[in-house]
């Protein structure tokens, strides 16, 4: 199955160690707070990811397949 490429907005900084479970994430502070950017290998991973940041309290934005991702 091919990896999808996301990015995810979130409000607030979203501490690298919440996201050490996931490779392939990277995350970047911008104005509107965090963008994470994520390589994932399925919707059950993207999930999994949504869900850790949920239960650290910080409310997602925006998230969605990766515009400059091949398809």
């Amino acid at each position: 199955m091919a990896r999808a490429a996301y990015e995810i907005r979130a409000v607030g900084a979203v501490p690298t160690r919440l996201l050490e479970d996931f490779p392939g994430v990277t995350v970047t502070m911008d104005v509107m707070g965090s963008l994470i950017r994520a390589e994932l290998a399925d919707e059950a991973e993207l999930h999994g990811l949504l869900a850790a940041l949920r239960r650290e309290g910080f409310p997602l934005v925006d998230v969605r397949k990766d515009p400059d991702a091949d398809s």
